[in-house]
């Protein structure tokens, strides 16, 4: 069972390190959006990159740190959930609807959804996709990519839960260790 925990550990760190590292994009993001607006209002633009290339660049931006944080904000319960029927159940109870859901629905989607993403950027590479519009920014490949990440690192984030799970339910003393923290992951509030 320690074996379990210390994947669990091991993934959490990695997402959390790529979360605080990409989260320096939300400045870069602020600054870019500034830039834009300032130019569209002055009157001003460097050359070569108008209002449209930077509103891409924008949401561009945006996604990656959207699908940098997907696996980050799982492992921290930030997503969105209705627990209604379990809120007034013990916490092994809820602990095992958790891992029955994590295996009946988010590990399967996320996990069906990241192997053909792979397809889905290596289509856009192979092709050479780029904007819709004349102006916009090429290599669309890159930003689908970043959000294919983002949907592995997702499945990893799954992964760490269901094992820290796994040994809460199953692992006798070592379940019952309170730097478990089950219930980020089971507790509606």
């Amino acid at each position: 069972m320690r074996g379990l925990l210390t994947v669990a550990d091991a993934i959490e760190r990695v997402l959390r390190a790529i979360a605080d590292w990409t989260g320096w994009l939300m400045v870069v993001l602020m600054v870019v959006i500034c830039f834009d607006i300032l130019s569209r209002k002055m009157g001003f633009q460097i050359p070569g990159m108008g209002s449209t290339r930077l509103q891409e660049l924008e949401w561009h931006l945006h996604t990656i740190l959207f699908s940098m944080w997907l696996g980050q904000c799982y492992i921290l319960n930030a997503h969105p959930r209705v627990d209604t029927l379990t809120a007034h159940r013990s916490l092994r109870t809820r602990a095992w609807v958790e891992i029955a859901g994590c295996l009946a629905f988010a590990l399967p989607y996320a996990g069906i959804v990241a192997w053909f993403g792979l397809g889905f950027v290596a289509t856009s590479y192979l092709t050479g996709e780029s904007s819709e519009a004349v102006i916009g920014l090429s290599h669309r490949w890159i930003i689908k990519a970043f959000f294919v990440l983002g949907l592995w690192m997702l499945v990893a984030a799954i992964v760490a839960v269901i094992l820290r799970l796994i040994v809460f339910l199953l692992g006798g003393v070592a379940g019952r260790r309170a730097d478990l923290n089950i219930e980020r992951f089971v507790d509606p509030t």
